[in-house]
């Protein structure tokens, strides 16, 4: 009898941390976990500033941005308002066009405001071959990362687009 708890105690005690390591494994897993940007929240609207070396001219840009948070956000695949991905594709024709990104871009419905598979594979394009980015932050999503290495288009007085564009991070 002795011997039959013991194995019973046994196969139990594996049983139970296979189930406790199961469990572990799947809320450690990169499936589980979410993506760093997703900590800034999705970019639901869009911000004027100031073109920083042209201030009190009315130049200004226009950039995605979240309320209440700034412009730490994030664009994705089916994620964000359609005027902040909006502003996002019209960067990319605009500054950037010529490149492939601009091309993918306009040729899948141009500034339309849908973040879908055109928009991914044109904003990680851009990020390995415009933006210097690599390995994974090369992953096709708008985030403060890129943001701060793209270039943005000029407006006068919020509506007529001027024939420059520049990173403000860098001015």
């Amino acid at each position: 009898m002795q011997r039959v708890s013991t194995s019973l105690r046994m196969r139990s005690g594996v049983l139970g941390t296979l189930a406790l390591l199961f469990a572990a494994g799947l809320t450690a897993s990169p499936m589980m976990t979410a993506p760093a940007h997703a900590a800034y929240g999705p970019c639901n609207t869009t911000s004027w500033r100031d073109v920083p070396h042209l201030s009190g001219t009315s130049n200004e840009y226009k950039i995605p941005a979240r309320t209440d948070n700034g412009l730490s956000c994030y664009l994705g695949y089916q994620v964000g308002s359609s005027s902040a991905i909006e502003a996002l594709q019209q960067a990319i024709m605009i500054c950037y066009g010529g490149t492939w990104a601009a091309q993918r871009i306009g040729n899948s419905g141009g500034a339309d405001g849908s973040y879908g598979p055109a928009t991914v594979e044109a904003v990680r394009w851009l990020q390995i071959n415009r933006l210097g980015l690599t390995g994974s932050a090369a992953d096709g999503v708008y985030g403060p990362n890129t943001r701060s290495r793209m270039e943005w288009p000029h407006y006068y007085n919020r509506g007529a687009l001027l024939n420059s564009c520049s990173n403000p991070s860098t001015l």
